[in-house]
């Protein structure tokens, strides 16, 4: 039976979580699929326990490699899918049992869509549907309202079409010590909609993924958040894209353009001082810099954070953000009343997210 999907796992010593995601995928109600391990030097014992999956069941294949990152490990799983539909997902993390039965049935049906779906962080709710919601469906200008709904930034949570991933030359980027997702996401959908700029986007609203907010060991949980040019570059393009070839309006872009300041200053707070300075006098000199603020200008549009970047002020913008993460936020909402009531007096405030 030739697959109808790839499921690609990049595995890199996630311990207790591997056998659920494992047993998850083997329990899929629709059998017309791989799954490729991607090995990437695990040390605990979880390259037997692949192994052993793969011994017992044909559709399980293991690739071992030398440790090189999630990115490297699905750059892989790419080269190695036979299916025409890629499906990635974590070695921590779950697919509901119907997963691949109810996205490849949804997705032949309409195979110019790009699929997107729901997840959930309790397990118990993978799959269920306690209140059933309607689909719903995007174009390319609505980029913005999808990105607020959908889990659109993660690999995971979307059916990729293999063809166009290898047409349009798609990698995970190597060289990025985290966020490595985003640009190939943004890439996806550049590609998406260049093919077809009034192709829809299909939102699932249904948690057929669980993400494992637990693993005290995952990339997103690891010091790998340290500023880097890679970080603020990957924003600034899907910004662009989102204004230049998607028209997306500038007011359905909060969550983006929050995402981003909350990324940027994150990674300041992570990297030591010196270097930090460095790292924003980087920043400051930046056409990524000169964008993101006359974005705010432009459209009249005020977070408490942007009138420290403005003027340069990163140690109070970094402590601005890291009181955005510890309620009740005191310095945060002084300082965001200050700046509303005073430079930018009659511009739209914008609400802080985690």
């Amino acid at each position: 039976m030739e697959p109808q999907l790839s499921i690609i796992v990049p595995v890199y010593n996630p311990g207790e979580y591997l056998p659920r995601a494992l047993e998850c995928i083997a329990a899929q109600t629709r059998r017309d699929w791989e799954c490729i391990l991607v090995d990437d030097g695990s040390t605990d014992g979880s390259a037997e326990v692949c192994d052993e999956w793969a011994a017992k069941d044909g559709r399980f294949r293991v690739i071992h490699q030398k440790n090189a990152g999630a990115s490297a490990a699905r750059n892989t799983g790419i080269d190695a899918a036979r299916a025409p539909w890629l499906l990635f997902a974590d070695a921590d993390d779950a697919l509901a049992p119907d997963a691949a039965e109810t996205l490849l049935a949804r997705q032949l049906a309409e195979p110019g869509v790009f699929l997107v779906f729901g997840y959930t962080q309790v397990f118990a709710h993978l799959g269920t549907e306690q209140r059933p919601r309607p689909e719903i469906r995007y174009h390319a200008r609505d980029f913005g309202r999808m990105y607020d709904d959908a889990p659109l930034a993660a690999p995971w949570g979307k059916l990729f079409e293999a063809g166009l991933v290898r047409k349009a030359g798609l990698r995970f980027d190597v060289t990025m010590r985290c966020y490595e997702d985003r640009p190939f996401v943004t890439d996806y959908l550049r590609a998406f909609f260049t093919r077809d700029p009034n192709a829809g986007c299909l939102f699932l609203n249904r948690p057929l993924y669980y993400y494992e907010n637990g693993n005290a060991a995952s990339l997103s949980k690891s010091d790998r958040s340290r500023l880097a040019p890679s970080h603020y570059e990957a924003f600034d393009r899907l910004l662009t894209d989102c204004l230049e070839r998607y028209r997306t309006p500038p007011e359905d872009l909060t969550k983006i353009v929050l995402e981003y300041m909350n990324t940027l200053l994150y990674g300041a707070w992570c990297t030591p001082a010196k270097e930090r300075r460095r790292a924003m006098a980087r920043f400051y000199k930046s056409g990524e810099y000169r964008r993101l603020m006359a974005f705010f200008k432009k459209n009249r549009l005020y977070e408490a954070r942007y009138l420290p970047l403005r003027f340069h002020a990163t140690a109070l913008a970094v402590a601005l953000d890291q009181s955005r993460l510890h309620p009740p936020m005191a310095l945060y909402w002084k300082f965001h009343w200050l700046g509303l009531y005073t430079l930018c007096r009659g511009w739209k405030p914008l609400i802080p997210t985690e």
